[in-house]
């Protein structure tokens, strides 16, 4: 799955698959872009992997000789090696491997998942959350819905579905009268896009309405504050290209 997101983002080349092909376990952080001093800082992430027979050595040989990757102290005064051509910082050790566009030691405050997280991502592939709601709420403008999420964390973990895969979303509110608001005007969205809501989704998911129409295909549901969607099955193929496609949320 992993291999057909970074071939929707053009990332084939060997170190990254080798990295991949590697790993056991991996946490990802995404950074939206901000605006600093007057310019733009590009969106950054960071990955870090964990395996257990990292080439570490191989590759810091094979980087020596290649006049595209060039070794750079980091802010922490760890180095690491950096591709201008790729866009990639890779630091590697023989069990742990660290993957940026940015200074690959590089790390924001502690962030703590929300407290339920870890029981509600339970036995998924893929599990992450969210608490900044701006991306969300500017995504809904982009396409004229007058929609603001009053959440404090989104939840989301997909799991697997006989042959797919289903998502599976927890926006989380202050209180049972926000989650019942939002799923009346959910609900009202779902009913305007009624009409083929509930097919199997191809790879074809491009942008916020179709995004938008994969989320309000089930019916939303109620859980205390808690408000549940439930996307329909998902290929791998259709399951990549939303991972993809989910950067845009991020601008």
């Amino acid at each position: 799955m992993l291999n057909d997101v970074l071939a929707r983002y053009n990332l084939k080349t060997k170190t990254i698959k080798t990295f991949i092909d590697m790993t056991d376990r991996a946490v990802i952080a995404a950074y939206p872009a901000r605006t600093e001093g007057g310019g733009i800082m590009e969106r950054r992430f960071l990955m870090v992997g964990y395996g257990k027979k990292y080439p570490a050595g191989l590759l810091s040989f094979s980087f020596f000789f290649d006049p595209a990757w060039r070794k750079i102290k980091s802010i922490t005064g760890k180095k690491y090696w950096r591709s201008s051509k790729n866009n990639i910082s890779l630091f590697i050790q023989k069990d742990r491997a660290h993957i940026s566009d940015a200074d690959p030691f590089f790390v924001e405050d502690s962030v703590m998942a929300p407290e339920i997280f870890t029981y509600f991502s339970e036995g998924s592939c893929i599990s992450a959350w969210l608490t900044d709601m701006s991306p969300i709420n500017k995504a809904l403008e982009r396409i004229d819905l007058p929609i603001t999420i009053p959440a404090t964390a989104i939840l989301a973990a997909v799991f697997p579905h006989e042959e797919d895969w289903q998502i599976t979303f927890r926006v989380e509110t202050p209180t049972q009268a926000q989650a019942r608001g939002l799923l009346a005007v959910l609900s009202m969205a779902r009913n305007a896009l009624s009409g083929g809501l509930s097919e199997t989704y191809g790879s074809n998911i491009r942008g916020d309405m179709d995004f938008l129409r994969l989320l309000l295909s089930e019916p939303p549901q109620i859980d205390g504050s808690t408000l549940v969607l439930k996307s329909p099955p998902l290929s791998q193929s259709a399951l990549a290209g939303l991972i993809a496609q989910l950067s845009i949320y991020l601008k």
